[in-house]
């Protein structure tokens, strides 16, 4: 291709010196070389063609048809015919003398020489500027990408002119060479030759030109076909358009017949609601002339209490029935009239929407017809142009060889008058082609206006039809509304109050239980303060009572340094009763209190919601009465001691108790004792706190017992005191009565009496009286019996304890259960509304996939249609290029050492040509450049057929398009990504379900 590139300015040079040089010859040689001017100024004009990327597809799309073999065999031809020429005499019939033959030879040698020095300058020059070609090649490539896409249909023109250029230039060269081998020959038939020449440039002119109009023709057609063609695509939208509109139609009238039936149906539901309005009217009919029968014998009966009102009453009645008849029979003639105009109106529409699309119909198959008819007249056309080009082609080719042989007449031959009738007869049929075009473009035009005039007819239709279908749904809803059942609603009313009701109980039983939770933790949060005060009190009441300890011990000593206030002990007695009384007292209020717990606890059986909190108020009142007893104990600890702290004082001082029998001195010795309870700050459990109070009542009891012991040994020391006080008294009556008085001499008897006598005092005045004794007796006999009724009241209380416990934990076990159906519910809620996301994400999804899939198909579709419009322009292509490759002469064969040059330079070609391919094939979107490739491939391999032996078929390589579309299908089948199966249906996707948007464009599933 690179050798192929420069031969045009190397011509343009030779010629050129070759002008130079043969300058001084005759007028032959000089009007050889106008010829040969002509020819090379007209190659120029066609070289200098304004198309940036010509160049560079002239050197992909010149074919060797003129090698050099063809042009030595031309050049043989030639030389015969000069070699006759020379023989002949010359036109104008003078011999050529010799001396000037001579001067001519010397000149012609001279510059021939010349002409030697400048060919090797132009052999510079040509290695130059194939250097230069070499680097422009590289950017010719990258721009010939860019701009092939723009120039294609050019190039189509280009390659005829470019094989025309490629024949001159072969002539051009075989004349060359003759004339440096032999210049002498060609001077005598320059002026015979010049004449042909003219005719033969004249003639090639006029061939030119036919083929330029020729060429023209088809490009006209073939933007004809292309129009056509868009046409009939833009026929077929409209056709699919119309098929729509029709199913659209027949989807209406279907919706309209179902609308027409649930009409018929509601007329049959109102002629019965008429049937059985008319037995009410019957019916209220009979009960007027009841009730005029009624009123007559009323009438007659003037007597009859409270006649008027019933009559004014049956009157009342009377005229609302006659109302209501009267509302009753004009709604029924309502219903009547406006069933009578639906039934016409649907009728009218049925009969309308049937007439257009009866006349879409025979449109569209008008439609096709003519576009099936256009297509075939445009494919006889096309197939006609080919012919006439190959015959064109032939018919040159013939001509050519025709002249090199034998002179051309002077007038056009058979077949250029035959080629000129087909040319119009093609353009005859090219007018009525463009009259029919015309025409139906016109018809398209009306098509399309009745089509938008049908669209906006359908538009309104569309709209009445909403608007009727708007009323029938109010009528509907209106009668809907009359026929509607009242057990159904009365029963969704029920059930929406029972299931009120329960979230109602649910929602009060959860209140109540955080309300029960809350005064559950008071409760224990009081308590553990409550403990804790009481652990604090303890702590305080065993300090006072060490003080209190401390406090007896000073006053034992000070009992025992003060022995003779008498009277201050009995004081202190008095004291003792007097704070006796005071404890019968606080025993008669605690006795109080305890009733007033009874009368809580009575209370609490009857109001369980406010059991706990009165079980905190009798446990603190329990504690109380603890505290209460604890008290008692302690005073009646405190007051043995004293007792005992009295007796002890009255054994020390008595001197003559030595007889006794000892008791005295075993009750010194004893400690009083003191209650031991300690009450927890906490307890771990109830039982802890069970088992605590069963002790604490326990170790009550035995202190109780003790005491008891304790109190009956205290009294049988009285009584052997009060025994001793008598026997006391006894004797000194009679040491009074028996002895005389001896005042000085019997001092130590007087020592001795008198200590007795204070003995006997302070033991008389260590008594405790008769009364006293009495009242001590009675007030121990009801501390007793008080104490036995409390430990019974205590005991009644812990039970009633145990009781309320043991509802608190039902009502606990209660709330535990009402929780976990709780949160069962809202568990099961929650499963549930997960699934209704997922069957939503579900349904969204498929709605995606389903309108990727429309996409894909509308893609598919686009694709299928450029596939066919490129194979069809590939073969138009392929078959232009199959009619040139007939013009080649079959009959011009290698001849010489050339051959292998030849072969070297096709071989060249072909490895350029399947460059381009592949170059081409790297963008997917330049399919015209791929094609023309292709064409470049076959235009080059085609001639080299001819010189080898066997010639390889041409095989395209596989559509980018076609690609395309089969990876769509593969996407299609098999689409991109793991199967989507929704996530509530496990392995197996497949939900058999019916859905349809309603009214509001809303998609109501129904699962099977």
């Amino acid at each position: 291709m690179e050798a192929m590139g420069s031969p045009v300015p190397q011509l343009q040079e030779e010629q050129h010196s070759e002008s130079g040089r043969d300058s001084p010859m005759s007028n032959s040689a000089s009007a050889n070389a106008a010829t040969n001017s002509e020819f090379v100024s007209h190659n120029t004009e066609l070289q200098d063609f304004p198309d940036t990327n010509s160049n560079r597809s002239l050197k992909e799309e010149t074919r060797p048809l003129s090698s050099t073999e063809s042009l030595r065999q031309l050049s043989q031809q030639l030389n015969g015919l000069v070699s006759e020429s020379t023989s002949a005499p010359y036109v104008n019939g003078e011999a050529a003398p010799s001396g000037e033959l001579e001067s001519r030879n010397q000149e012609l040698a001279a510059a021939l020489e010349s002409s030697k020095l400048t060919n090797s300058q132009l052999n510079t020059k040509l290695d130059q500027l194939v250097h230069q070609t070499q680097e422009l090649t590289d950017q010719l490539q990258k721009e010939r990408k860019e701009f092939e896409q723009k120039f294609s249909k050019e190039q189509g023109a280009m390659r005829e002119q470019l094989q025309v250029h490629i024949q001159t230039i072969g002539i051009l060269v075989s004349e060359k060479s003759e004339l440096q081998t032999a210049l002498q020959y060609t001077q005598q038939a320059a002026r015979q030759k010049t004449a042909e020449a003219e005719d033969l440039n004249n003639r090639l002119q006029t061939m030119k030109q036919r083929v330029s109009e020729l060429e023209r023709t088809l490009s006209t057609v073939s933007t004809q076909q292309k129009q056509f063609e868009r046409q009939n695509k833009e026929l077929e939208k409209e056709r699919d358009n119309l098929r729509l509109e029709v199913l659209r139609l027949n989807n209406l009238s279907e919706e309209s017949k179902q609308q027409s039936s649930e009409l018929s149906e509601q007329l049959r539901q109102i002629t019965q609601d008429n049937a059985a309005m008319r037995l009410e009217v019957n019916d209220l009919h009979k009960r007027l002339e009841m009730a005029d029968l009624m009123l007559q014998q009323y009438s007659s009966q003037s007597d009859y209490p409270g006649f008027n009102q019933k009559v004014e009453m049956l009157l009342e009645e009377k005229q609302q029935l006659e109302s209501r008849n009267h509302q009753l029979l004009e709604s029924i003639a309502q219903l009547k009239t406006e069933r009578d105009r639906y039934v016409e109106r649907i009728q009218e529409e049925g009969r309308v929407w049937k007439d257009k699309t009866e006349q879409l119909l025979a449109q569209v198959s008008l439609v096709a017809e003519e576009r099936d008819r256009n297509i075939n007249r445009v494919q006889e056309l096309e197939a006609s142009i080919v012919e006439l080009k190959n015959t064109a082609a032939l018919l040159s080719v013939e001509k050519e060889a025709q002249e090199n042989a034998e002179p051309q007449p002077s007038g056009p031959s058979e077949a250029e008058v035959a080629l000129q009738e087909s040319l119009s007869s093609l353009q005859q049929e090219k007018d009525a082609i463009t009259a029919q075009y015309q025409a139906q473009l016109r018809d398209n035009e009306q098509l399309s206006r009745l089509c938008a005039e049908q669209e906006t007819r359908l538009g309104e239709l569309e709209r009445q039809v909403e608007s009727q279908s708007q009323e029938e749904e109010d009528r509907r809803r209106m009668l809907e509304d009359v026929q509607s059942d009242k057990a159904t609603i009365s029963r969704a009313l029920t059930q929406n109050r029972t299931l009120k009701d329960q979230l109602a109980e649910l929602q009060n039983g959860f209140v109540k239980l955080t309300n029960e939770n809350m005064e559950l933790t008071t409760a224990i949060q009081s308590e553990q303060h409550v403990k804790k005060e009481l652990a604090r009190r303890m702590g305080e009441l065993q300090e006072e009572l060490h003080n209190v300890k401390e406090q007896l011990e000073l006053k034992c000593q000070e009992t025992r340094g003060v022995l003779e206030q008498r009277d201050q002990v009995v004081a202190h007695l008095q004291q003792y009763c007097a704070a006796y009384q005071a404890l019968a007292a606080d025993r008669e209020q605690l006795h109080q209190q305890f009733l007033q717990q009874a009368q809580l606890m009575d209370r609490l059986q009857h109001d369980e919601s406010h059991g706990r909190a009165q079980l905190d108020v009798s446990q603190n009142q329990l504690q109380q009465a603890e505290k209460h007893l604890e008290q008692l104990v302690r005073d009646n600890e405190q007051l043995k001691a004293e007792l005992k702290e009295l007796l002890n004082s009255s054994a020390l001082v008595a001197t003559s108790r030595d007889q006794g029998d000892g008791v005295e001195s075993q009750s010194a010795e004893e400690s009083p004792t003191k209650s031991s309870i300690v009450i927890p700050e906490d307890f771990e459990s109830q039982k802890e706190m069970e088992d605590f109070i069963r002790g604490a009542l326990a170790q009550v009891e035995e202190e109780r017992d003790e005491a008891r012991r304790q109190l009956e040994e205290e009294h049988r020391l009285h009584m052997a005191a009060r025994q001793q006080v008598a026997l006391a008294l006894r004797l000194e009556q009679q040491h009074h009565n028996y002895t005389p008085v001896h005042e000085d001499g019997h001092e130590h008897d007087d020592c001795h009496e008198h200590s007795h006598t204070e003995h006997s005092h302070e033991h008389s005045a260590e008594g405790v009286p008769v009364e006293v004794h009495q009242a001590l007796k009675a007030a121990m006999e009801k501390l007793q019996q008080r104490f036995t009724s409390l430990m019974q009241e205590k005991a009644d209380l812990k039970e009633r304890v145990e009781e309320l416990e043991h509802r608190c934990i039902q009502l606990s076990g209660e709330t535990d259960t009402i929780g976990e159906y709780i949160a069962l519910y809202q568990n099961q809620r929650a499963i549930m509304k997960q699934k209704h996301q997922e069957k939503e994400q579900y349904i969204n999804m498929l709605a995606q996939d389903k309108e990727e899939m429309k996409s894909k198909l509308a893609e598919l579709q686009d694709l299928v249609l450029r596939l066919v419009a490129e194979r069809n322009d590939w073969y138009n292509r392929y078959t232009g290029a199959a009619a040139g490759m007939g013009t080649a002469n079959p009959d011009l064969l290698p001849v010489g050492e050339e051959h292998s040059h030849l072969q070297q330079q096709t071989h060249k070609h072909e490895l350029n040509a399947v460059d381009g391919e592949e170059a081409i094939e790297v963008s997917p979107f330049s399919e015209p450049s791929r094609l023309q490739g292709l064409e470049a491939a076959s235009s080059q391999t085609l001639p080299s057929s001819s010189v080898q032996t066997e010639s390889k078929p041409l095989v395209p390589r596989e559509d980018g398009t076609a690609q395309q579309i089969m990876q769509l299908l593969q996407e299609i089948q098999n689409p991109q990504g793991a199967p989507r199966s929704p996530p509530f249906l496990g392995e197996n996707p497949c939900i058999p379900f019916f859905y349809r948007p309603d009214k509001q464009d809303e998609v109501k599933i129904l699962v099977v």
